[in-house]
């Protein structure tokens, strides 16, 4: 029997779910292992580009770029083998314990004058290793938060951490570069990703979500397309990961337009590429500290629009002033702005997509992030040749920005697209209670001015919501009806009429109750029927938003 679509999308204090994040250790590992791991992969990424530079000029940072995505774009969408196989701490261990021994090696090979093909086959293993971090770490998370608002504070402790590993990493990169070299710094990488694997080689006590429920009949397919298909029935969330690649897209291309700009429009040389990644992170920890406030938010879509603004208008600002102070203070900006975007982004994807197709459509993402990423490294050195350094830093400043304007219609509906507001510790106890339950056409699922005793939450077919007469909406896959009277302790205030054959899960009075007792869901669950008593005063609506 499949796990019914619960998921959480409530709100708590933000000194609750920050002080529920620091007690809990399995996130503390979680975020500790996924700051050494981003500081490890920038101070990687500045040796590498450093090597690259001086082999092939941009076009060899763009084919660095390239070869680096390569495993990631294969390697993401299937980022539910590797957790289904093992569980998922040690999921985390081995991937990490991969990205250490390709640094290690990767020393070895500079050290000793080897090939700089070799080099770049290397930093491809350990990209592709980091590519099932992000996936893991994100459908982990769900299982140690307590409350929504935890899990928003986790997603900025992982924003904050990205920060704090995009500021280090660079910088301290830049600097063994500048003072021992290239191999030294990759050795330095080698010990950071060891400690990554130490660390997340103490969680203790995982029921994650992202493992199959024991109820599960038969495998469920794995790549892209289980992701696809996830995608396909939840159409905010696609649009949430179209935003995350063209974000990716920009970020390829500022990966070789910041050596090219450091080196050859700012006057910074090789050293400005750790500075200049360094105020990207610098801004990253800013945006963080900002990020906290979301927790106690409900609606994220104007944050994540905000998010994708501040992402690339300083970037057009290098290009239209390119002056080293201003470039710093632009990736500052920017870091900033990809803090908020992680946080409000990532929350919304969690909140709105099914526990058991979670990890397929990260795993996508992760995959989609690597083509954004290689498509941006490849366009960049075109960008250069055609509209000069200024040029292509104005016109890659400017994709954000319009793509939010575009879409923001779109993107202010994202916030209604959660899949029911209950508390992530109740979606066991949820599923075990729930009972499924079948209907033929023109049966009444429930009946106007009837006790309410039970929630149903629809698995398959159509069903009408009447009152008096008159159509009030209509429910399909993923929809929950009912709520309205047991919340309010009041008869049934519609009723529900099957449309077609429907199969569906009930849960009983209690069993609902106690799922929204806490706090932050009671409220998340009193908006939620202000909601749909008023849409009994407009228009039919359609049930294309979950209940």
């Amino acid at each position: 029997m499949a796990t019914p679509p619960f998921v959480s999308s409530t709100h708590g204090s933000i000194s609750e779910a920050l002080g529920g994040v620091l007690a809990e250790p399995g996130i503390r590992r979680i975020e500790l292992a996924w700051a050494a791991g981003i500081a490890a992969d920038w101070a990687y990424l500045v040796a590498l580009l450093v090597v690259a530079y001086r082999a092939g000029g941009a076009l060899g940072v763009g084919i660095l770029g390239v070869v680096r995505m390569v495993p990631a774009i294969v390697l993401g969408p299937f980022a539910a083998t590797p957790i289904r196989g093992l569980r998922g701490e040690r999921a985390l261990m081995a991937v990490h314990g991969v990205r250490a021994g390709a640094a290690a090696v990767t020393a070895l090979v500079l050290a000793l004058g080897g090939p700089v093909a070799l080099a770049f086959l290397l930093a491809a293993v350990a990209a592709g290793a980091g590519a099932l971090v992000r996936p893991i770490q994100i459908a982990l998370l769900p299982a140690f938060a307590k409350t929504p608002g935890e899990l928003v504070a986790s997603n900025v402790a992982s924003s904050t951490g990205e920060g704090v590993g995009t500021f280090v990493g660079p910088l301290l990169g830049g600097l063994l570069v500048a003072l021992a070299g290239p191999a030294w710094a990759c050795a330095a990488v080698a010990i950071a990703a060891g400690f990554s694997t130490a660390v997340v080689a103490g969680i203790r006590g995982v029921e994650d979500a992202s493992r199959e429920h024991p109820r599960d009949p038969g495998p469920r397919p794995v790549g892209p397309l289980a992701g696809l298909r996830a995608l396909a029935e939840h159409r905010g969330a696609a649009l949430l990961v179209g935003d995350f690649f063209a974000q990716t897209f920009v970020r390829g291309l500022l990966i070789t337009l910041t050596v090219v700009a450091s080196i050859n429009l700012l006057g910074l040389g090789e050293g400005g590429i750790g500075a200049l990644n360094g105020a990207m992170g610098a801004g990253g920890l800013a945006g963080g500290l900002f990020a906290l406030s979301l927790a106690g938010r409900s609606r994220l879509a104007p944050a994540l629009a905000v998010g994708l603004v501040l992402w690339g208008l300083p970037i057009a600002a290098i290009g239209l002033l390119p002056v080293a102070a201003v470039a710093v203070a632009a990736l500052f900006v920017t870091g900033l702005g990809n803090a908020v975007l992680d946080v409000a982004g990532f929350t919304l994807l969690q909140r709105m997509v099914p526990n058991e197709s979670r990890l397929a459509v990260l795993g996508l993402f992760e995959g989609l992030i690597g083509v954004g990423v290689a498509l941006g490294s490849v366009t960049a050195p075109v960008l250069l040749r055609v509209l000069g350094p200024q040029g292509a830093l104005i016109a890659t400043g400017a994709i954000l920005p319009i793509l939010a304007l575009l879409t923001w219609p779109r993107i202010s509906r994202t916030d209604a697209e959660v899949v029911v507001p209950l508390p992530m510790t109740a979606l066991e106890r949820l599923a075990e209670a729930a009972v499924p339950v079948a209907f033929g056409p023109g049966q009444a699922l429930m009946t106007k001015g009837e006790p309410g005793d039970r929630y149903i939450v629809i698995e398959s077919g159509a069903v009408d919501v009447v009152d008096d007469g008159q159509l009030v909406r209509k429910c399909g896959p993923g929809n929950g009806i009912g709520e309205i009277a047991l919340l309010r302790r009041v008869p049934r205030t519609a009723t529900v009429i099957a449309r077609s054959p429907v199969r569906a899960y009930a849960l009983d009075a209690a069993a609902f109750l106690d799922a929204v007792s806490a706090p932050a869901s009671s409220a998340a669950a009193a908006l939620l029927v202000k909601e749909r008593l008023s849409w009994r005063a407009g228009a039919p609506r359609s049930g294309s938003r979950p209940a």
